[in-house]
């Protein structure tokens, strides 16, 4: 039954020598042999995507080589074996598991032992067997068919596609938590395309390894190297090996050549369709850069002979000479740019920045290719897309784009750092319009190439991402862990780093200082929030970063109706940001104002800032990530100006959109608000009923603050109905192991309540 399929997959025990699989000396080849190194090194699952003929399982099996030499390696094509057939080649099966099974069959997983199983097209894994995919993958363990008994895994799994798993997983044809688990490191193979500078170097190798060896002329090697390949290193070789045996001599000339060619290639264009190619090359100045083309074709074609470029193309010599020069000017302009654009930029100046980086783009579409030009075009987008977040907000249409550019152009080039500030940016941006789900994948990645790369800077990025998420889906433990691991909690003082012009520590402080207030450690966050004061206070470091402390610190403050404190800091954080033209952080200034307006008793003007604040400054810049924050303070001053109705309509359409978006930071906070409009309006039963599920989700949150106070409204509810002793034993729960020493309003409340119904 299953020898059938005997030709889908091999076990090889000694692969060929890596030096003859691996050919190229391209940054991104280079690039591709560091990281295959690294993983190596591992036994974690391995993603190799790729296009079609780019040298996927030659990729596995050096990764293999490097990791388990000597061990099996087995390949298995996912795409090839029927469905009902696949289950049991990769489990194997016991005897009697169905007809024809006269004994014990042991499948791929038992047979490659500490060796590597290559699953080749993993997008076309039925998704029936993706589930106990993930379980081998989760637990190291796996059932053969029909049987009852576990066995356990030891080898390591790498798999291949040429498919996008990502589209996959969104069109609902891959299951999302088996990519994860499969892409832990992930490795991106470029096309023949993206590596041009190696075929010369594969193309003398698969002459060298011809039954009989050929070789070419110059100006054959360089019509080969001119065509496209759609096939990759592919296509390539089997080129090399038909001209290798048809060809009636070994020595290849361009008449020779040709014949071949023709059943490679498409038929030429002709001048329209050539025409309309032209036109969507980049730049604005579409005659320029046909010009700056033909003469680097020519080039190419003479072997860098300006002469002969020039006789080619019909011109003199010193036109050639003119253009390169100008081309040279262009190129030392364009570093120019980029060097007082990073400048600006460091220095929180991103209006100023904006021309600047904008020409720099313009002149590289001027400069032609040079190896190099990548870099200055990454580094040029990437601080592009820096200042446009931080002066049209987080979900900066403009800012998303150039970020995206950046990615486009290094992601077969760059190391893992400057990939990581370009995720970084991209996690902004889902994490701001509480798009969650995504914000963790992205954070776990950036975890996994921080931890990949060793990098002190890359681990502090990706943590601060990480535990920024957490918070507001609702888990304030992870959130402090998360941060204690990456060493960045506050009683280690750490230094100022920056992440794509954010201040990482004052961030980390906030997170630290937020999460410790819901758990109740009321002493922690207010020595957290005095370090933000601090920040704030240090006028040495730019404007940016003191409004993201400002930011920290009045937050606190609030949280703590400490109003005294609070008022001069929100002032200054309006202040700041309206000066700098941070329209985001002005907002969020406003919100804070309104909250301690709304202590003095100025209702109407309250509410009136925060909706302004909110709607006009933090939902246009910055997405929903503070909703249900303003929600909560506009619907207790809402409240308490009498508006009971209208503060009851805000919360519960709060609470949809946390819900929707599983943005749990201040769930509880809203439910609460909600029980006490109830209360207002005099619906004793629903008031009662969502204070008890206001108390539970608070409990189960870790969210002592919310707690506390429903535990308090509950016991005075209670109270009044005759039921003081079982109020007495609710209010003595919620504060139990509680610092009565800490300062907190509500902690204060509860406690004298609980004075008062024990008297």
């Amino acid at each position: 039954m299953h020898t059938a399929h005997s030709a889908d997959l091999s076990i090889v025990r000694e692969p060929v020598p890596v030096e003859a699989q691996v050919i190229g000396n391209s940054s991104a080849f280079q690039h591709l042999q560091h990281l295959i190194q690294r993983v190596a090194k591992t036994d974690r699952p391995v993603l190799i995507s790729g296009p079609t003929g780019s040298g996927k399982e030659v990729a596995a099996q050096m990764v293999h080589r490097l990791g388990s030499q000597g061990l099996p390696f087995i390949d298995l094509n996912c795409g090839a074996i029927p469905e009902n057939l696949l289950e049991s080649e990769l489990f194997g099966c016991a005897k009697g598991a169905f007809t024809g099974a006269a004994s014990n069959r042991p499948g791929l997983l038992q047979m490659v032992g500490r060796g590597t199983l290559f699953l080749d097209e993993i997008g076309e894994l039925p998704l029936s067997l993706q589930p106990k995919l993930l379980r081998v993958l989760e637990t190291r363990a796996y059932r053969p068919l029909g049987s009852n008994e576990n066995q356990r895994f030891d080898g390591r799994i790498i798999a291949a596609t040429h498919r996008d798993l990502k589209l996959l997983v969104s069109q609902e044809r891959f299951r999302e938590d088996l990519y994860y688990r499969l892409a832990v490191l992930e490795l991106q193979l470029p096309s023949l395309e993206q590596r041009r500078e190696d075929i010369p170097d594969l193309i003398e190798y698969f002459c060298r390894h011809q039954p009989r060896p050929i070789s070419f002329t110059p100006e054959a090697l360089a019509l080969l190297c001119r065509q496209t390949w759609p096939g990759n290193v592919r296509q390539l070789r089997n080129l090399i090996d038909r001209i290798g045996v048809l060809a009636d001599t070994s020595r290849i000339d361009l008449l020779r050549l040709e014949p071949f060619l023709s059943q490679e290639q498409p038929a030429p264009q002709n001048h329209v369709s050539l025409a309309a190619s032209l036109l969507q090359l980049d730049g604005e100045d579409k005659l320029a850069a046909t010009e700056q083309l033909l003469i680097d074709h020519a080039l190419l074609v003479c072997t860098g002979n300006k002469s002969a470029a020039a006789l080619l193309l019909g011109v003199n010599r010193k036109v050639i000479e003119r253009r390169l020069k100008l081309r040279e000017d262009k190129y030392l302009a364009l570093e120019r740019h980029l060097s007082k654009g990073r400048a600006l930029v460091a220095c929180a100046n991103f209006r100023e920045a904006l021309p600047i980086l904008q020409k720099g783009l313009a002149l590289a579409a001027e400069v032609g290719e040079r190896k190099d030009l990548w870099r200055l075009q990454f580094e040029l987008h990437r601080l592009l897309g820096v200042s446009l977040r931080s002066i049209e907000g987080w979900l900066s249409s403009a800012s998303s784009a150039s970020y995206e550019a950046a990615l486009d152009i290094g992601r077969d080039r760059c190391n893992a750092d400057e990939l990581s500030t370009i995720q970084f940016g991209i996690w902004t941006a889902q994490l701001m319009s509480l798009d969650l789900v995504k914000a963790r994948a992205t954070a776990q990645q950036l975890l996994q190439r921080a931890q990949a790369s060793g990098l002190a800077k890359m681990q502090t990025e990706a943590h601060v991402a990480m535990a920024n998420t957490l918070f507001w889906l609702g888990d304030k433990e992870e959130t402090l862990a998360c941060l204690s691991r990456a060493g960045l909690l506050s009683e280690f003082r750490p230094a100022w780093p920056e992440a794509e012009g954010l201040d990482l520590i004052g961030l980390a402080f906030t997170l630290e200082g937020l999460a410790a207030f819901e758990l109740g450690f009321f002493q922690r966050a207010r020595s957290a929030m005095a370090q933000l004061i601090q920040r704030a206070s240090a006028r040495q470091y730019n404007a940016f970063n003191r409004l993201v402390a400002l930011q920290g610190a009045a937050w606190l403050a609030c949280l703590f109706e400490d109003y005294a404190q609070l008022r001069p800091l929100a002032l200054e954080l309006e202040s700041l940001a309206e000066e700098y033209e941070f329209s985001f952080y002005q907002g969020v200034g406003q919100v804070f104002r309104g909250c301690y307006m709304g202590a003095e008793g100025l209702y109407d003007e309250a509410e009136e800032v925060i909706v302004e604040g909110y709607e006009k400054h933090v939902l246009r810049n910055g997405g929903r990530l503070f909703h249900s924050f303003q929600a909560w303070k506009r619907g207790e001053i809402l409240l308490r100006a009498g508006r009971h109705h209208e503060s009851i309509s805000l919360v519960s359409q709060a609470l949809d959109v946390a819900l929707d978006h599983q943005e749990r930071a201040y769930l509880s906070e809203l439910m609460l608000l909600k029980a006490s409009g109830l209360l207002l309006i005099g619906d004793h039963e629903g008031a009662e009923s969502s204070l008890q599920n206001a108390l539970s989700t608070a409990l189960a949150l870790g969210a002592v603050p919310a707690a506390i106070s429903a535990a308090t409204q509950l016991a005075q509810l209670l109270s009044r109905t005759k039921r003081g002793a079982q109020a007495v034993e609710l209010l003595s729960r919620a504060v139990r192991g509680v610092a009565p020493e800490a300062s907190h309003a509500g902690l204060n409340r509860a406690l004298d309540l609980l004075d008062q119904l024990r008297a």
